[in-house]
């Protein structure tokens, strides 16, 4: 992802993370370009040349920075100013971990933000590196100002200024460095700094180019030193990812964009054919609109464990909007939404549909926590493997995978069905294809429904055949078979690993990519079964042996058709 779009994300992200209930967040992205007078008093009253410019080799900071010619009054230094309004400001103690103030400036990275009210996007660890990257110098300012019964000190301070920079860990004389460096009020004799606080921060806010706030003009402004990333590359990284805030009827979000003081074009989501799409999709997910024919499809996905998990919207991409080129990168995919309203990913289903299709997923204020705690550092993507899901019940992780898959499978079968159907001679070959596919694949069960091949040194055999059953609005796949060491084998005992796949039929087969979750059991092996990674259970098959195992599906769609596959390999 571009460093434009990463910063258009997670500036936001935060900004409207720390919105007031009520309000409506606004963002403005200031991009300002100093030369001569303007330029000198800058980088005097930030202290950059010797501050920094001296230990330049040290810090060992990249070429083609804004230190190449700081004493130039004809080179230009570029500055961006991200400034939010109707949030809370950086409030609480600068020296407390948990304080606002804190984790943006002060933390090496946390997830305390994780652990926040439902609706929050992610942690100010990630953000500040974020902000800090897309300095050439690694150095922002960040000037607030929130409620001063919320300060977290005695002294009641309403406003706060502090610069911090972000440099390679070092050494120097002998002495090695973290590489953090902070720019404030000096104390303990220069080894730490304070914050301005009010007076203070409000006239050097002004000094270095920051719109001053007053004291009930709540919120925090950031300044991003030697930053080249362009307000029109930005306008399309929020349109792009931003959309669904920007055209919520309840939440909303404002976004000003400014070159030198002069209003550029605000963002317009609608007006890109590669959004306009996804946007239906999000129209009808939301009950904005609802589907005129067969290529258009919503509703929301059967509820797990009594929640609901959200609802979907797909369409078929029309002729002239599959001509853009934009667009063309985003067909089969489906955006991933959920409470802050921004897309988490354009998810590709995999696979080759038959009509170009998009879809939108809202997800369900319920399972917001499950979704946020599912994402990387960067909300790219839902990921069902993440390790901060073990914190909470069993059925977060289910529920990820879960809505992963019905999306994947979900938006096939809606191209499948929304396709013309096929002319009775391609009918006629396609079931040729299976006739002469049967002739020639080879056995894989024998009489009886034991399965392997003769020359397999195990058996499987069905006790009870894999059937449908109700559970609760979908239907789910169940079974037990026993597994034991065949008859003609040359061995005792053999450690063996079983798990069971319940594939979803397709027209061109089975899917192997999105397998449906399978519950796997035993009680007859006496303790000895552990459970793997992917579901299945190893233990150590004896001949005196033959356990009976169980295994239910997760819950899937009724018209869906499915292929169980019981799987035993030697470990």
């Amino acid at each position: 992802m571009e460093p434009a779009a990463v910063l258009a994300r997670e500036a936001i992200q935060n900004s409207v993370d720390a919105g007031v209930k009520g309000e409506k967040v606004r963002v403005e992205f200031r991009r300002v370009t100093l030369k001569g007078k303007a330029k000198a008093e800058f980088v005097a009253a930030m202290g950059l040349s010797p501050a920094i410019t001296t230990h330049r080799a040290d810090l060992k900071l990249p070429r083609d920075t804004c230190l190449d010619s700081l004493k130039d009054p004809k080179k230009s230094l570029q500055l961006l100013f991200i400034e939010d309004y109707g949030t809370c400001g950086l409030h609480g103690s600068p020296s407390k971990s948990k304080s606002h103030f804190f984790r943006l400036l002060l933390s090496l990275g946390d997830d305390a933000k994780v652990n926040e009210a439902e609706g929050s996007g992610g942690s100010y660890g990630f953000g500040k590196s974020v902000y800090s990257s897309n300095s050439r110098i690694h150095t922002i300012v960040a000037y607030s100002v929130f409620d001063p019964a919320l300060s977290g000190v005695p002294e009641k301070n309403h406003a706060r200024l502090m610069g911090c920079s972000y440099f390679n860990q070092h050494e120097y004389k002998e002495e090695e460095y973290s590489g953090r460096a902070w720019f404030g009020k000096p104390k303990n004799k220069g080894a730490a700094v304070d914050p301005l606080v009010d007076a203070d921060a409000h006239a050097f806010a002004e000094r270095l180019g920051f719109k001053k706030r007053e004291e009930n003009d709540r919120g925090t402004s950031l300044l991003l030193i030697d930053c080249g990333v362009e307000c029109e590359i930005l306008r399309d990284s929020i349109e792009e990812w931003w959309w669904p805030r920007l055209l919520d009827d309840e939440l909303g979000l404002d976004i000003a964009l400014y070159e030198q003081d002069q209003r550029l074009a605000p963002p317009r989501p609608r007006k890109r054919a590669d959004l306009r799409p996804f946007i239906e999709c999000f129209d009808l997910a939301i009950g904005r609109s609802m589907p005129v024919d067969q290529h258009h499809k919503t509703g929301p996905f059967n509820k797990m464990n009594d929640m609901p998990l959200g609802n979907f919207g797909y369409t078929v991409v029309s002729d002239n909007g599959i001509l853009d080129e934009r667009l063309q990168s985003k067909l089969g995919c489906v955006a991933l939404v959920r409470a802050p309203r921004m897309v988490i990913e354009y998810m590709n289903v995999g696979g080759t549909l038959p009509l170009p299709c998009v879809g939108t997923f809202v997800a369900a204020p319920e399972i917001d926590n499950y979704l946020k705690r599912s994402e990387p550092a960067c909300h790219d993507k839902w990921d069902a493997k993440s390790g901060r899901l073990s914190e909470l019940a069993p059925e977060a992780r289910e529920t990820v995978i879960t809505i992963l898959q019905r999306l994947k499978i979900g938006m096939k079968t809606f191209a499948r069905d929304a396709a013309p159907e096929a002319p009775k001679q391609e009918l006629r070959l396609k079931t040729l294809e299976k006739l002469l596919g049967g002739l020639f694949r080879p056995p894989t069960s024998g009489p009886g429904g034991e399965g392997g091949s003769p020359s397999d040194p195990i058996s499987i055999r069905f006790v009870d055949d894999p059937h449908v059953i109700a559970d609760q609005q979908a239907i789910a796949t169940q079974g037990t078979f026993r597994v034991a060491l065949a008859e003609n084998s040359d061995r005792d005992k053999v450690k063996v690993s079983v798990r069971v796949n319940c594939l979803v039929q397709e027209d061109e087969g089975l899917s192997k990519e999105d397998p449906i979750p399978v519950e796997l059991q035993s009680d007859e092996l006496n303790g000895t079964g552990i459970k793997g990674a992917d579901g299945g259970i190893v233990f150590e098959l004896q001949r005196s042996l033959n356990p009976l195992f169980s295994f239910k599906s997760q819950p899937y769609a009724p018209d869906w058709t499915t292929h169980v596959q019981v799987l035993v390999e030697e470990i």
